[in-house]
């Protein structure tokens, strides 16, 4: 197996800076689509954990980006909670994704809306095992194994990371490092999606990322300043499988910083933030681009539960691996259609409301506006020619309901 390029030694060295300042850390919550992944000490050791998270979202896109499309579903996860030791945790259950409407599913690693495949498919529901072990050195450092924190918990911007994954994605299972303390919070996580044995007809696939921040001032204060950095990679290849095809790695990264206003009052903070962005394919994937790069900014407000936010987007010649595809240069529907340029003004809100620490209900819509998409043709002999010149219109609005009850099965001695 050919080995990935060494991105990662910045977030590696970012890291490491990281453990100077082993102070207490900010609070971590349960929200509609991430979790509190810090183990609690005091936690009863044996738990039923049955966690729903039901949406409806739908997408109206520019046909020539992607076609846009409806998620009316649901996912449940049951599982078992085992905590032997103070810090350490076992959990054993199922992952369940069931779409409205649809009987049969295929079986395959889902990145976004599958492809049907009609030689192996599951019945009622996409269903996959769920384990997870973790344990809890000391307060600010979590190591996973199995399936590991994702979707928002990495806290990676849309460019580079589509918030949809929370609904359609397979949770990911690998290795994870998790930090957070007052000076700065990393992780750094592995996702092996596609495993071979001897002979396979198929690619071994993993995608290894990274996201941290360090805190030149404390989150909690009046003026937050943070140094963010973010890498994810995807790697198809291996020496063990038959279909001699060449290995694809896929690299996006972005640098930036950001700066938020506390006010701790009805209005709650107002955050910018602002990155470099970059798409880089140091082995030839057979995409019409091998580099790119993009210039993402935003700005929010935090009024009580709604977050409103606003955010401008330039880039040529990007691809992302997990992106929003609006974000990128390539038509994802048709074929050999690429835009090399592209501007996009995204505004929009969010809306949560929480009841304890268990039931969530929000809303969301998003308005993308691009006012000169100029489509080009990568199969023309002469691509300085463009196919059209159009505005692109796409946005998008969803209602989600997560429950997470607990039932405890033993109860901690006092």
């Amino acid at each position: 197996m050919r080995v990935i390029q060494p991105y990662f030694f910045i977030i590696g060295l970012l890291l490491s800076g990281c453990f100077f300042g082993l102070r207490a850390q900010a609070p971590i919550k349960n929200s509609l689509f991430a979790d509190n992944y810090q183990i609690d000490t005091e936690g009863d050791p044996l738990r039923l954990s049955i966690e729903n998270l039901s949406f409806f979202k739908n997408n109206e896109t520019d046909g020539d980006i992607f076609d846009g499309y409806s998620l009316p579903g649901f996912r449940l996860n049951p599982r078992l909670i085992y905590q032997p030791f103070p810090v350490v945790r076992l959990e054993a259950g199922i992952s369940m994704l069931r779409f409205w409407g649809a009987d049969k599913y295929p079986c395959y690693s889902y990145q976004h809306i599958s492809e049907w495949k009609a030689d192996g498919y599951q019945y009622g529901f996409h269903v996959l095992p769920f384990f997870r072990a973790q344990i809890q050195p000391i307060k600010q450092v979590n190591i996973v194994l199995g399936t590991i924190y994702n979707g928002d918990n990495h806290r990676v911007i849309e460019p580079l990371y589509n918030p949809e994954l929370n609904l359609t994605a397979d949770p990911e299972c690998g290795a994870q490092l998790l930090y957070n303390a007052r000076i700065a919070h990393a992780d750094i996580w592995i996702n092996w999606e596609s495993f071979t044995f001897k002979n396979d007809v198929h690619h071994e696939a993993f995608t290894v990322g990274g996201s941290a921040a360090l805190n030149i001032t404390p989150e909690t204060a009046f003026f937050h300043w943070s140094i963010p950095a973010q890498v994810l990679a995807l790697h198809i290849g291996g020496e063990l499988d038959t279909t001699g095809q060449d290995v694809t790695t896929m690299i996006n990264g972005a640098a930036g910083m950001k700066f938020q206003f506390n006010f701790n009052r009805g209005l709650k903070n107002i955050s910018l933030q602002s990155y470099g962005c970059m798409y880089d394919s140091p082995f030839n994937p057979g995409f019409f681009y091998s580099k790119g790069w993009g210039l993402y900014s935003a700005i929010s407000a935090q009024i009580r539960n709604l977050n409103l936010k606003a955010s401008h987007w330039r880039s040529r010649d990007f691809i992302n691996v997990f992106g929003n595809p609006v974000y990128e240069n390539l038509s994802l529907t048709l074929d050999g259609r690429v835009f090399p340029r592209t501007e996009i003004f995204n505004g929009g809100f969010s809306y949560e409301q929480t009841f304890g620490n268990e039931y969530h209900v929000g809303i969301d819509a998003n308005f993308y506006y691009n006012p000169r998409l100029v489509a080009y043709d990568s199969f023309a002999q002469d691509i300085s020619a463009p196919l059209k010149t159009s505005k692109s219109v796409n946005y998008s609005f969803g209602v989600y309901i997560r429950i997470n009850p607990t039932i405890i099965l033993n109860k901690k001695k006092l």
